[in-house]
């Protein structure tokens, strides 16, 4: 069943990008990625989803650029989301192997991620004001900066997601 839930989210990270941009190019990386998913999902290991969860991200940051279509809070939300419960319903799926899991397991599971997407949700719409305001104090050559050290801090923090739970 979190197999089953692993793959909806890799659906989800395919498709939201092609939507985005129906070209080639970001429709063949969606496929590599959706590839190294469903290798991921049915062999239980960490690197290929890992990796897949990289070309996703890349695909749909090249999909908003070749696009030139604006970040939505919704769609950018979702998609974050899907790319954190991809890599925990895989790594739940490898910590269950072979264990006797009850249905409310299952069901807490899932009440937990629909509470940490409701909290996700609700603190992006919140400090989205706040960025608009911050973003017009930013000198226009700092941009690329300050964007490349956020892009270090969700690098950091899809790598914490990933290690965690070997500690």
């Amino acid at each position: 069943m979190i197999r089953l839930a692993a793959a909806a989210f890799a659906a989800f990270l395919f498709v939201l990008p092609v939507l985005t941009a129906p070209i080639p190019a970001v429709i063949w990386a969606g496929v590599i990625g959706l590839l190294l998913a469903v290798v991921g999902i049915a062999t239980l290991w960490r690197w290929p989803v890992t990796m897949a969860a990289c070309v996703f991200l890349t695909d749909y940051a090249a999909a908003l650029w070749l696009a030139g279509a604006p970040v939505r809070i919704g769609g950018a939300a979702g998609f974050g989301l899907s790319l954190l419960l991809l890599l925990q319903s895989v790594e739940l799926a490898r910590c269950m192997r072979r264990a006797t899991v009850d249905a409310s397991v299952a069901r807490s599971q899932i009440a937990h991620w629909a509470g940490f997407g409701i909290a996700t949700l609700a603190t992006a719409s919140l400090a989205m004001p706040v960025a608009s305001a911050l973003a017009g104090l930013v000198p226009f050559t700092a941009a690329p900066f300050v964007a490349a050290a956020a892009a270090l801090g969700a690098v950091l923090a899809l790598v914490a997601t990933v290690l965690r739970p070997r500690r």
